[in-house]
């Protein structure tokens, strides 16, 4: 029979594994028909936040040990066996939500007749659970300590009593022979003269405690290293010493692969052309390579710990990096843009690439900028766009060269007016032109029905006066599309004068449908006699008729070419006697582009309210000048968060709100949180410095809808009129 009675005082002031204990303890001593605190470890402490000073002060309900009074009277009560009990429980912490634990309960009576309660707190997981069995059981220790990864080997008077299973696994040596091996026999000879200095300093603050990382040589031959946890106890008679093992090899290798790729990674940035940096969650740099100084004329250590406002850049620069900056932290998308910076007196074009780099907790932690000096590229697109043009211009100078001769012809000779010469020439001319087109594409976004009605109406006479029917299909969605309106109708065109000029034609179908793959597909059917399946192909190709008198054969080509510069792909069905139908392909594309162009009417804003809260006056006067601009609209503004707040409820009708954070009375924080308590509708746009990002994330937190960085810039700021004003 076990008996459950020892001195808890000696057991909790002797034995360092409970001050030590990485599970969480509370010894709560019965006082009649309550229970107090009686002692805590430093997990306890942790747990709970608070110290060891001011625990006593708490109550086992207070900190959710016990739902109410009435449980604890009844675990007073009960008889709790040597397995103790175990309940679920919500710790209560001094500054943090509850924690869901799983609470194991035991009695212990003291030699002089006093009765505890020892709780024994965990979050998931047996590990600590070795804690609880060395305070009640032999037993209940025995089958826990086989059952734990860790390894255990406890000492009485330097003597080994005990090694459990994990022990003989991490040093590969039997429970006999770790008997006659003393607890540092094992460590590696290049460590024995740092641990025994290590030994030393630590003995210095306590000589019955030590812990170290240190590496091992196992009987097996191999190097492993372990965290080892050594103390001990001194009774009258005795001494004994408890030593756990934990094996990290796996953890101190990983840790050495991640700086062995941290060092790659320098060795690699720190090599290449590229401008390298990585900036921190604070705004600050944390990393620039040897680029960036050679480009810059700026040591590196005075980029890291600054923000880029505070490094000698170029100021809209500056600004224009910390923007992007911001955008990353804020939303955790790659971004891809260019910039330009002044280097030694000339403007250089630099391509961006920022990339969030992320917490464990899915956080952007830090964001990696890499940008490449394109400015040569650049140069060679404005040389290949002045030869382009170049190109345009001679391929119209010669088309209309054509067209001249052309009339000059029939001009000067009347046989020729009609002959298929001139024909052949106007084909020619075309041909020519669309080249040119093709080279300098307008394109905007168009209603393909209504374009389509349009256009179905302008040929409308043509086919009528061939005796065919051109009819329009046209389905119940609407579609728009972004392309050049020009080269469409050119294709449309060349499609539908070849199916009215096929012979035995009396009706043609024009109309539109779309796919799954964001495309949209025209399509012209005519009824007439059909084209052979193995000319179905050729009829594309240039100065190719089949069964037509008086035709180059360029209409189709012009039509695929049209067609494949615009990114589609054009094709024919036809079977005999059944007609042909010509279909091709269009991208849908950009719809519209996400910044207002800066010749776009705004005085539709000129009935909106916005209410600056700004308490700096130069500050209102830069906004107020932006917006006088644009419209401009009803301006109202509050110095301080309590006129704002007076405002808003007096003004619910506000169309915007500029929100400052400093603010002298209450923070913008504090503002939005209040006013959204009323108004919830109304959109408001947090004013944020660069260099605190926190309040980025404060303010959307708060009930912002947007953000705008200082000093404030112009695009941004039309940016957002047009998202939240319309």
């Amino acid at each position: 029979m076990i008996d459950n009675s020892f001195d808890i005082i000696q057991a909790i002031d002797c034995n360092n594994w409970f001050a030590h204990s990485p599970q969480p303890i509370f010894i709560m001593r019965v006082d009649g028909r309550s229970l107090v605190l009686h002692k805590i470890n430093r997990s306890a402490c942790e747990l709970l936040k608070c110290t060891e000073e001011n625990y006593l002060s708490l109550s086992p309900v207070g900190i959710g040990l016990f739902k109410s009074e009435t449980d604890i009277q009844q675990y007073i009560d009960a008889e709790i066996g040597p397995e103790g009990v175990t309940y679920s429980a919500q710790i209560v912490p001094l500054i943090e939500p509850t924690i869901s634990s799983e609470i194991t309960l035991f009695k212990m009576h003291s030699p002089d007749g006093q009765t505890y309660l020892a709780a024994f707190q965990q979050n998931s997981g047996n590990l600590t659970k070795i804690l609880t069995a060395l305070r009640h059981s032999e037993f209940r220790f025995l089958m826990m300590a086989e059952n734990i990864t860790d390894g255990i080997m406890i000492y009485e008077n330097g003597k080994l009593m005990f090694a459990n299973s994990a022990s003989t696994k991490i040093t590969c040596f039997t429970k006999e022979q770790l008997k006659s091996a003393s607890p540092l026999s094992l460590i590696c000879d290049y460590e024995r003269e740092r641990l025994g200095k290590l030994m030393a300093e630590q003995q210095k603050i306590n000589p019955n405690f030590f812990s170290a990382e240190v590496w091992i040589l196992n009987r097996a031959g191999q190097e492993k290293c372990i965290k080892c946890v050594f103390s001990k106890t001194k009774t009258q008679n005795e001494t004994i010493s408890y030593n756990v093992i934990t094996d990290i090899t796996a953890q101190k290798i990983t840790e050495k692969a991640l700086l062995k790729s941290q060092e790659e990674f320098r060795m690699l940035a720190d090599n290449s052309p590229d401008l390298i940096s990585r900036y921190n969650r604070n705004l600050t740099y944390a990393y620039v390579n040897r680029a960036v100084e050679e480009i810059t004329k700026i040591p590196a250590a005075k980029f890291i710990g600054r923000n880029t406002m505070d490094i000698d850049f170029d100021q809209n620069t500056a600004s224009f990096l910390e923007e992007m900056h911001l955008e990353v932290f804020r939303t955790g998308r790659n971004l891809k843009f260019e910039f330009k910076m002044t280097v030694e007196g000339q403007q250089r074009v630099f391509q961006a690439s920022m990339v969030p780099e992320m917490s464990k907790d899915g956080t952007v932690n830090t964001v990696l900028n890499v940008s490449r000096d394109i400015t040569q590229i650049k140069n060679y697109e404005y040389e290949l766009n002045n030869e382009k043009q170049r190109i345009i211009d001679n391929n119209n100078k010669i088309a209309s060269n054509i067209k001249l001769l052309g009339v000059k012809l029939k001009e000067s000779c009347a046989e020729l007016k009609d002959s298929e010469f001139i024909e052949a020439l106007n084909g020619i001319a075309e041909w020519t032109g669309i080249s040119g087109r093709l080279l300098k594409l307008e394109p905007s976004t168009i209603d393909v029905c209504a374009f389509l009605t349009e256009y179905h109406a302008r040929w409308q006479n043509a086919a009528m006066a061939r005796n065919i029917t051109l009819r329009l299909e046209i389905p119940h969605t609407t579609v728009k599309i972004y392309t050049d309106t020009k080269i469409l109708t050119n294709v449309l065109d060349a499609l539908v004068n070849n199916a009215l000029e096929e012979n035995g034609v009396t009706s043609v179908d024009l109309g539109y449908g779309t796919t799954d793959n964001e495309e949209i597909v025209f399509f012209v059917k005519d009824s007439g006699k059909g084209i052979p399946a193995e000319l179905q192909e050729k009829i594309f190709e240039p100065f190719y008729t089949e069964g037509k008198e008086k035709h180059t054969g360029l209409g189709l080509s012009i039509a695929r070419r049209c067609v494949e510069h615009l990114k589609g792909r054009i094709w024919c069905y036809s079977s005999a006697n059944e007609g042909a139908q010509f279909f091709f392909t269009l991208p849908i594309g950009v719809l519209q582009p996400n910044v207002r162009p800066s010749n776009v009417d705004t005085k539709k804003w000129v009935t909106k309210k916005i209410h600056v809260v700004e308490d700096n006056d130069a500050n209102y006067m830069l906004i107020e000048a932006m917006l006088k601009m644009q419209g401009p609209p009803v301006m109202s503004r509050s110095v301080d968060g309590a006129h704002a707040l007076d405002f808003i409820r007096k003004n619910p009708d506000t169309d915007l709100i500029l929100m400052d954070i400093q603010l002298p009375d209450m923070n913008g924080y504090e503002v939005t949180r209040q006013i959204r308590t009323f108004n919830t509708t109304v959109p408001i746009i947090a004013q944020t410095a660069y260099a605190m990002y926190a309040d980025v994330v404060k303010a959307l937190d708060a009930g912002c809808n947007d953000f705008i960085a200082k000093p404030i810039k112009l695009k941004k700021m039309l940016s957002l009129l047009e998202k939240y004003l319309g």
